[in-house]
């Protein structure tokens, strides 16, 4: 799954920026965006299930575009360009921590992971407890 197409990189840095980076080759924008999309899966995978149903996920749509578009620059790339990728990255970090909530189109939120150990009511029985039983 792509979180961001080939227009939504265009809309945003230009169809001239987006083609003299690819060298004239639209499949190395394809190629850019689906990397983005495994970078987005791996840092969210561990908090939601993953593919997102529904959609489409207005902040995943920016973070796939500047992780592709740094992506593209090869090696060498502007300090802008490279500042946009961390803080992409970091958006990834806090939406995976919870600190950030990950919203559809419609402002719903993508379903998250149950990561915790233990839901309902603390045990009555526990190590104190039967101590000396």
């Amino acid at each position: 799954m792509t979180y961001a197409a080939r227009a939504d990189l265009e809309a945003r840095f230009g169809a001239e920026e987006a083609l003299d980076l690819a060298g004239m080759q639209a499949e190395r924008i394809e190629s850019a965006l689906a990397d983005a999309a495994a970078e987005i899966d791996a840092a969210l995978a561990a908090a939601y299930r993953l593919p997102l149903a529904g959609g489409p996920w207005p902040r995943l749509v920016g973070v796939a575009c500047d992780l592709a578009r740094r992506a593209l620059y090869d090696d060498v790339s502007s300090a802008e360009v490279d500042a946009r990728a961390e803080r992409a990255r970091s958006a990834l970090a806090r939406l995976a921590a919870g600190e950030e909530a990950l919203l559809d189109d419609s402002g719903r939120p993508a379903p998250r992971r149950d990561t915790a150990a233990h839901r309902g009511a603390t045990p009555s029985l526990t190590p104190d407890s039967l101590a000396g039983l």
